[in-house]
C-alpha cells in the first residue's frame, strides 16, 4: 500500500526535479525523487513527469551517473534491456568508483534475458 497518494507523490517528484535540474549530479535529489517512488510501491511510468525530465537531461547530453541510472531502472521498467544494458556499460566507464556494481546490473539484466 503507498505510503501518500499518487497526487501527494507527483508533487513531491516535480520537488525534487525541480532541484535535480539546478544540480543534475546532486545524488540527493536523485536518492529523493527514487526514494518515493520505491517507497510507496509505484513505478516510474506512474509519473511521465520523471521519464520527461530524464530524456530531457539526456539530450542535453547532461554527464550525471544518477540520470543514466534512473534512464536504465525506466527501461527496465519497460522492457527494454538492451538501452538499459548500454547505460549500465557507459556507467561503467562514467562512474569508475561503482564500475563493479554497473557490471553487476549488467549482468544481471544478461542472465535474465
Amino acid at each position: 500500500k503507498a505510503v501518500v497518494s499518487t497526487q501527494s507523490t507527483g508533487q513531491e517528484l516535480e520537488y525534487a526535479g525541480a532541484y535535480i535540474k539546478k544540480a543534475p549530479n546532486n545524488e540527493s535529489s536523485w536518492n529523493y525523487a527514487r526514494g518515493i517512488i520505491t517507497k510507496n510501491k509505484m513505478n516510474y511510468s506512474d509519473f511521465p513527469y520523471i521519464k520527461e525530465l530524464c530524456t530531457s537531461l539526456n539530450e542535453a547530453h547532461v554527464p550525471s551517473p544518477f540520470l543514466l541510472h534512473t534512464l536504465a531502472d525506466i527501461n527496465i521498467e519497460e522492457g527494454n534491456h538492451t538501452a538499459a544494458s548500454n547505460m549500465f556499460g557507459t556507467l561503467q566507464e562514467l562512474d569508475s568508483i561503482r564500475k563493479k556494481y554497473w557490471e553487476y546490473r549488467q549482468n544481471q539484466l544478461q542472465t535474465a534475458a
